[in-house]
């Protein structure tokens, strides 16, 4: 009985503080993308969820060769108690042609 508090004592933090993303989904109602981040109850919070889902987000448009179009953000979760998760929707639009000076000066 000991080793099972102990070992009890050990798994539910580990399962409370773990992260995960997803991976890019197409959403094909709105023609555009989301991913999503989660950090657990002890470890995370909205702010590094989004962080991370962002930054996924931006890649994947980047990749493409085109700019990450910001559309909205849900967040879940209850700090303490159960992961944060940020769902990240966002598009990736045709980026911009560099500024050239046509006068030269």
């Amino acid at each position: 009985m000991k080793k099972v508090k102990y070992l009890l004592a050990i798994c539910i933090p580990l399962a409370l503080s773990s992260c995960g993303t997803t991976e890019v989904i197409k959403n094909t109602a709105t023609n555009s993308y989301q991913v999503s981040a989660q950090y657990g109850a002890f470890n995370g919070s909205w702010g590094r969820a989004s962080k991370e889902a962002g930054e996924k987000a931006i890649a994947y448009c980047q990749a493409l060769g085109k700019q990450f179009v910001f559309l909205n953000e849900q967040r879940s979760g209850v700090v303490g108690w159960s992961p944060q998760e940020s769902v990240i929707n966002f598009d990736c639009g045709d980026s911009t042609p560099p500024i050239t000076n046509i006068n030269g000066g």
